[in-house]
Formats: structure tokens, sequence, C-alpha cells
């Protein structure tokens, strides 16, 4: 199968979205197909100016040259090139979605297009009734010629299969300890929050939430990259609060210190209160660290339940005291295993395999990887 997976933005950004992309090519390559991707020629997070190819863990990588905004990327494809594939698997609801569902109305894009949801554009509550209206029409028609629309989440199953018949649940996968083996170290009641600082993550809550705990029995190891959020304005809150003691920022540190910090830690936290899925939050569960997360995305109630480890709280300081005491006093080894053992079936083997059904499906017949042009 020859397969063009379509993206706002790759490596080297870094990110939830990029990842998912990156390990999906990745088993179709070692699967056999062929799997290469289309971006475009910025990075977001630094605005640097990126070469027109790439070659990424043997995933060969085009980037084009966009307008407007970053939300509402604008730009033209080569349609000759995306005919030459199989699938076109589009990532995210933004223009590429729109666009290519249009060329495939106009019928001048032949090859099947696959849209992946991750979460839709409801992760801020910027302009929410613009959203809703934009999602009822727009996207509605959008997706009425994409030939599969892949839900990441069961809250995005609830939600696309309102203006989708074709919305099925297929679970982001993860790579199961993604930096490195777990260490032997002595664990302390550590927690650790990982992955980006946008808005919707809400950072400066949580660092003031940890902050007026009573008592924790560890520190708050925040981990990431600078050039995801405001990494200033989060030290500045912490020498505020006066908090060096008990909230450690871990900005941009390499995968065997990482490794460290997980290796020593019990527990992982998230403050976000809106997730297509919530990747970063299974990857830690992946390294036995029991989650405490906020109520607010319907995946968190299903990592708790499913797990049967970890609390959920609600945007109390309160609530985030009663969440950690119940956490802290029921956490034991048993609860650590469990966490693990419900981390395995995010495996990306298993999610590619069923991804790979999909695009079978939408073809009618198992599908030969054909020769033709290549991005």
């Amino acid at each position: 199968m020859k397969i063009i997976h379509v993206v706002r933005q790759f490596h080297p950004s870094v990110g939830g979205l990029e990842d998912y992309v990156e390990n999906l090519a990745l088993e179709q390559l070692a699967a056999g197909h062929q799997a290469s991707v289309l971006t475009l020629n910025s990075d977001f997070q630094t605005g640097e100016i990126l070469p027109e190819h790439a070659q990424v863990r043997g995933i060969a990588v085009t980037r084009v040259p966009w307008k407007l905004s970053q939300r509402y990327s604008v730009c033209q494809l080569d349609v000759a090139a995306l005919n030459a594939a199989d699938i076109v698997h589009v990532h995210a609801i933004d223009f590429f979605v729109d666009y290519l569902s249009g060329l495939k109305r106009l019928g001048m894009l032949k090859s099947k297009l696959v849209v992946s949801t991750h979460g839709g554009f409801f992760h801020t509550a910027k302009n929410q009734k613009l959203k809703q209206l934009f999602f009822r029409t727009v996207t509605r028609m959008t997706l009425a010629k994409a030939d599969a629309v892949l839900s990441c989440s069961s809250n995005d199953q609830a939600l696309f299969s309102t203006i989708s018949s074709k919305a099925r649940l297929i679970n982001n996968g993860i790579r199961l300890r993604k930096f490195g083996p777990r260490v032997t170290a002595e664990q302390a009641g550590d927690m650790v929050y990982l992955g980006r600082f946008s808005s919707n993550k809400r950072m400066t809550w949580l660092i003031e939430a940890y902050a007026q705990l009573p008592s924790p029995i560890g520190q708050l190891k925040i981990i990431g990259r600078s050039k995801t959020g405001d990494v200033a304005q989060m030290r500045a809150l912490v020498e505020k609060l006066g908090c060096a003691d008990r909230v450690q920022l871990l900005i941009d540190i390499d995968d065997t210190e990482i490794v460290r910090q997980l290796s020593a830690a019990r527990f992982n936290v998230s403050a976000s209160d809106y997730e297509g899925f919530g990747l970063g939050v299974v990857e830690l569960m992946s390294y036995g660290l029991t989650p405490m997360l906020s109520s607010e995305p319907a995946s968190f109630h299903d990592f708790v339940k499913d797990s049967q480890s970890g609390e959920l709280f609600e945007y109390s300081f309160a609530s985030f005291n009663r969440a950690y005491d119940s956490l802290v006093t029921g956490w034991s080894p048993q609860a650590a295993q469990r966490v693990l053992d419900y981390a395995e079936q995010f495996s990306w083997v298993a999610v590619a395999r069923e991804i790979s059904a999909v695009y079978e499906s939408v073809l009618g017949v198992r599908a030969e990887a054909r020769e033709g042009a290549t991005l």
C-alpha cells in the first residue's frame, strides 16, 4: 500500500500529533508499506523555515509553503502526487481536510481519503460559538466526502458521530516507554507532568494547586520543551509563590534524564481542560505512573476507570487536595502494575493493524504497494 500522511506540523516540531503520525508511519514502513508525510514548511514553535525535503527515521517528508494563520494554514498541494497513493490520510480537522474534500468533490482527488480527528478544533474556549457553527456546517459537509473517519478517543467518537455516520473509534497508539526502558531507582512520591505548555494544559493552575497542598510527599516535576509555551511565566509564578522546594521545572532535558526522573516517581498529573485523547498521560502510565487528572476530558475518565487506578479532580484547590490525598493513600505496587498493564493495549503494533484494516476496507481489496511518483 502507498500511504501519504498529511499533517499541519511534523518533525522537528514536537507534540502528540507529530508523535502519532511518526509512529504510525514507522509501523507501516515496518509492515512493508510505503508511507510518507506531507506537511507545512515551517516550525510553528520556533518560526524556522524548513527544507522542502527531508528523511525522518526513514520517513520521506515533503514540506510546502503556506499562508494565512497557523490554525488554518492555506496552501496548494500537488494533486498528481497525491493521486499516486492508495490512501491519503489527513490528521486533524483543518484546512487540509476541507481542501482535500473539495478536490474529492470535484473529482480531482482519486485516492481514498481517510481522516483522523485528533480532538477537532475545540482545544480552547476561544470562539466556541463560531467553531460549533463551522463544525455543524462546513465540517459536516467536508467529512461527507471522506472514505473513513477515525475518532482518536471516546470523546471524539461521541462528537464526530453526530455529523458523520462513517466515524469509528480507534484509540490513539503510544510508543510504550518512548524515552527508554525504566531504570532501577528508589521511588519517591514525586508527581510528573510531561508535555506541551499550551493554554489548554492549565499549567499555572496546576502549579498553584500543587503549591497549596498542605504536605506533599514529593515534588511536582514539570518536564517539557521551552518552545511549546511560556516557560518564563511558569518560572515567575514558582518564584512568586515561593514553591521552588516543591515545584521543579525540567526544561529541554534529554531522554536519559527524563527516564531517570520517571523511574524515581510514582504519579503523573494533568490539569488539561480539553484533550482529543491525552497521549502524554498514557505514555507516562507505560512507566507505571498512577494518574491524577482533571475531570474535564472524557478520555481522562476512561483512563482512571479502565485502569482501576488513579484519581480525578475538579478545578478547585479543595478537590485537588482531596484527590491528592486519596492518590497517595491508595498507591501500591499493585496499582502501578495495573497502570502498566492498561497502557499495553495502546501499543502501536495493535493500533496500526486496526488502521490498516480500515484502509483495506475502503479500498475494497487488500491493496498492494503501487509503483508511482513519490513525494
